[in-house]
């Protein structure tokens, strides 16, 4: 008996192969079946219990399965019935197979087996009669293809591509008339020829009971007609096949894996030049007593978050009070970015200080996604007005509200981080004091130098990494905390004054990583400090200075004018402070908007027309000026507020003391 002959069968009453075409219907089904269970493989692959490749250089077995055959003919001479209608039948195949690994994603593999084409085709002759033409067809198959790994991330499943080249073994058909017994048999097909088919299909490699077994389907799509008789053709044959193999040798074992190489992660500590070029911290840090007074920004803007009338919860402070009582300026915090968030409050007392002064609010819309929220940039000048009437009980007709679509010198309009920058409130006053910077007063102040820190993981094996935490630390007090997910980057550590004990007490950081095996390594290091005291004898003492730095805004997006407001600032809060044997250092910022080169040299012509003023007060003074840019990120540039304070010169006033 035939493999076809085994597959046809009647099953009450109707043939085994008849049943299989009605369930499954048309060819256009058994298309979408098969795209349907590749998909269902793939997602098999890709939650596959062993992520590791189950492959080995050389590999032979066996295969089998089911494959169903598509049938499409179109008959229309005499000698046989006219056949036209598709048709479909179940069959077996089983074979050899052998692989070899031509590198880590590519595998070639080679099969010979056979396998049963055969199926019913009919004829539909109307009143419940048909001929139907069953034909028996059986080939020795070598299939050649390549099988590619990797594809499914860590999964062991492959996509597999090649031809199969089969050779008949037998094709019989007989043909019955009306419904009546078969009036003509013949030994065979004329016209028969060689196969051809393009395979494509995936699998998934599995262990069980010490073997390879996998899972594999693929399609088979016929190149060129079975018979070329004329009474036989055209006639294509493709199949869907589904089964599976069974690795027999040449081991079943595996290669012991090499073990992992040992981390040798270090972290390297460095610190940013007057130029702005990194350096790697060799001789730790000097912490110094000295006179220091330091000039914040204060920004004229309060911003919101997108469609929104209210200011952004995590830029500005919407409530008088806090945990520490009622708000004073007395109360301001050492840090720019926490004075700008108290812009609201800061303005409200100045109000109230100063009764001759008026305000004008200017709300505006980033005017790309929220152009069509009507009235949204007024709603926002009129929240902070009603916030300072009512907090502050400041007169209504002291403070004027408007709006515009765009503030009237924009933030790069096109890009994400300008956007942000141009939901505000701006602030505009008849009066200086309203707006001029935040002044703080040491008297003391232990002063760190270099101030900013930057710690780099080198030799880091980041493929493994979930997720990490640095650790700062000084005689186990807590200095800083940074975390992340991911591969660790580097991070920055501006050192405020009065953040280091006055000791000779070393700083101790710690980068642990959490693997995506949930094991934990660690990287720690120390950094040597030198702290000179002013009450140690004066010997020991380094040179005892008053030292003045003034972060003041003065420039807008992309400009480097100083406006008249700013240019009258540096005449009275920092001129004054200039003596006849000061050193005056002069560093430009810019933020990250934009190119590296080009933020550089805007950075140092800010510095440049800072000292073009200051020399013109004192001109006998020693002036050193650096451009650097957004290299160094003194402030946050992840929101719009460090943004703004990172469009800077930063002045240092060095004069020792008599």
């Amino acid at each position: 008996m035939t493999i076809h002959h085994f597959c046809t069968r009647k099953i009450a009453g109707q043939s085994f192969k008849t049943l299989i075409s009605r369930i499954l219907g048309k060819r256009k089904f058994m298309r979408s079946l098969y795209l349907t269970l590749l998909v269902l493989f793939a997602a098999a692959n890709i939650s596959a219990q062993n992520s590791k490749s189950l492959n080995k250089s050389f590999e032979f077995g066996i295969y089998g399965g089911l494959n169903y055959n598509f049938h499409s003919p179109d008959f229309t001479a005499t000698q046989v019935g006219r056949y036209t209608a598709s048709s479909s039948s179940m069959a077996f195949h089983v074979g050899g197979f052998a692989d070899y690994d031509l590198s880590d994603m590519f595998r070639l593999t080679g099969r010979l087996g056979i396998h049963g084409m055969g199926a019913d085709l009919v004829q539909d002759l109307g009143n419940n009669t048909q001929n139907t033409l069953t034909s028996s067809i059986t080939m020795l198959e070598f299939s050649p293809a390549l099988k590619i790994n990797g594809i499914f991330s860590d999964s062991p499943g492959y996509l597999i591509a090649g031809l199969e080249y089969g050779s008949r073994l037998t094709s019989e058909y007989s043909e019955n008339f009306g419904g009546a017994d078969s009036s003509t048999v013949y030994s065979s097909i004329p016209g028969t020829t060689d196969r051809l088919a393009i395979i494509i299909g995936a699998g998934i490699p599995m262990k069980a009971w010490n073997y390879t077994i996998t899972p594999e389907i693929t399609y088979r799509k016929a190149i060129g007609n079975f018979s070329t008789d004329v009474n036989f053709s055209p006639w294509t044959i493709d199949q869907l096949r589904i089964g599976v193999s069974i690795t027999l040798g040449p081991s079943k074992t595996t290669k012991t894996p090499p073990p992992p190489p040992k981390e040798n992660t270090i972290m390297e500590v460095g610190y940013y030049n007057d130029g702005g070029d990194y350096r790697v911290l060799e001789n730790g840090l000097k912490v110094e007593d000295i006179q220091y007074s330091e000039m914040y920004p204060f920004i004229p803007f309060i911003f919101f978050g997108q469609n929104s009338d209210k200011p952004d919860p995590a830029l500005q402070f919407s409530s008088r009070g806090d945990a520490r009582g009622e708000f004073t300026l007395e109360t301001l915090p050492q840090d720019a970015i926490e004075i700008n968030k108290r812009t609201m409050d800061i303005v409200g007392l100045r109000m109230l200080n100063n009764p001759d002064a008026s305000l004008s609010l200017i709300g505006s819309i980033d005017g790309k996604s929220e152009s069509k929220n009507k009235g949204l940039a007024m709603r926002r000048a009129q929240h902070v007005k009603d916030y300072l009437t009512k907090t502050y009980s400041i007169n209504e007709s002291r403070i004027a509200t408007s709006s515009r679509a765009l503030p009237d010198i924009p933030t790069a309009v096109n890009q994400k981080d300008g956007m942000s920058e141009n939901r505000r409130v701006t602030f505009r006053s008849s009066h200086a004091d309203i707006l001029e910077p935040i002044a703080i007063r040491g008297d003391e102040t232990r002063w760190t130098k270099p101030e900013l820190l930057e710690f780099r993981p080198k030799n880091l094996d980041s493929s493994s990494v979930n997720s990490w935490t640095l650790n700062i630390t000084q005689a186990d007090r807590s200095l800083r905390e940074l975390v992340g997910v991911g591969t660790p980057t580097p991070q920055r550590w501006v050192i405020r004054p009065n953040d280091l004990s006055s000791a000779q007490v070393p700083i101790d950081y710690t980068l642990s990583m959490t693997k995506s095996d949930g094991n934990v390594s660690n990287v720690s290091g120390s950094i040597p400090i030198d702290y000179m005291s002013s009450v140690m004898p004066t010997i020991e003492q380094s040179k005892d200075m008053t030292v003045t730095k003034f972060s003041l805004i003065l420039f807008d997006f992309d400009k480097s004018e100083i406006s008249g407001e700013n240019a009258e600032i540096l005449k009275k809060k920092v001129g004054p402070v200039i003596k006849g044997n000061s050193t005056v250092k002069i560093y430009g910022y810019t933020d990250r908007i934009g190119a590296p080169d080009y933020n550089r040299s805007l950075a140092l012509n800010r510095a440049n027309a800072v000292r073009t003023i200051l020399e013109s007060l004192s001109p006998d003074n020693r002036y050193e000026v650096f451009g650097r840019g957004e290299d160094v990120e003194i402030f946050t540039n992840e929101n719009a507020t460090g943004r703004v304070l990172s469009r800077t010169v930063q002045i240092f006033v060095e004069t020792p003391r008599n």
